[in-house]
């Protein structure tokens, strides 16, 4: 049991889910696509705030989840904003990027592991959403700077601090959650402020 780590994934966790839940019930395509992501993310979370609390039975399912949130559930903020800026996204098309994120996923997961892979689609996931964050400063300037701000934390929090050691007497895993939790709390800010 690390209680940190089960208190900092559990915060990750009630930040998303409780950002997921405001998109409910949303019918065009940034909701859903919100809705989807944050609420994965906070799944995978949750789940992992069981094993860091000790309970180890549900580890497979978190393992599976962990990665889903990697190359599903961020790639899907990172779509909300793509369609906000770039181009406008058909049902068809988001269900069919969804199977197409899902197949890539269970592929470079389970039968070519890649380990790179969910840093790959989050990197770009969290540049589409800087650079549409950037295009709609001038109109939406509050939105845009939530966007930014929410992009790069992701960033910071992956790819700087990371998961593995500590900085002083902080558990980098935990700074790690409590990065995203403000991330994603900033991500669906943006998202609803320009729906």
């Amino acid at each position: 049991m690390v209680l940190s780590t089960f208190l900092s994934d559990l915060f990750l966790s009630l930040v998303s889910l409780s950002v997921a839940y405001r998109f409910f019930g949303k019918s065009s395509i940034p909701s859903r696509s919100a809705l989807y992501g944050f609420a994965i993310i906070g799944i995978s979370a949750g789940l992992g705030s069981i094993h860091f609390l000790g309970i180890n039975t549900l580890d497979p399912i978190y393992r599976f989840f962990v990665g889903l949130s990697g190359c599903l559930g961020v790639p899907l903020l990172g779509l909300a904003f793509f369609h906000f800026s770039f181009r406008s996204i058909s049902e068809k098309t988001f269900f069919l990027l969804i199977t197409i994120l899902f197949v890539l996923y269970l592929v470079f997961a389970y039968l070519a592991p890649l380990p790179i892979y969910s840093t790959v689609v989050g990197g770009i996931a969290m540049f589409i959403v800087l650079v549409s964050s950037i295009i709609r400063f001038p109109k939406h300037n509050q939105a845009a700077m939530m966007g930014i701000v929410g992009a790069v934390l992701f960033i910071l929090a992956g790819l700087v601090i990371g998961t593995k050691g500590s900085s002083g007497p902080f558990l980098n895993v935990d700074i790690f959650h409590v990065l995203l939790a403000i991330a994603n709390y900033c991500l669906g800010e943006g998202i609803r402020k320009l729906s």
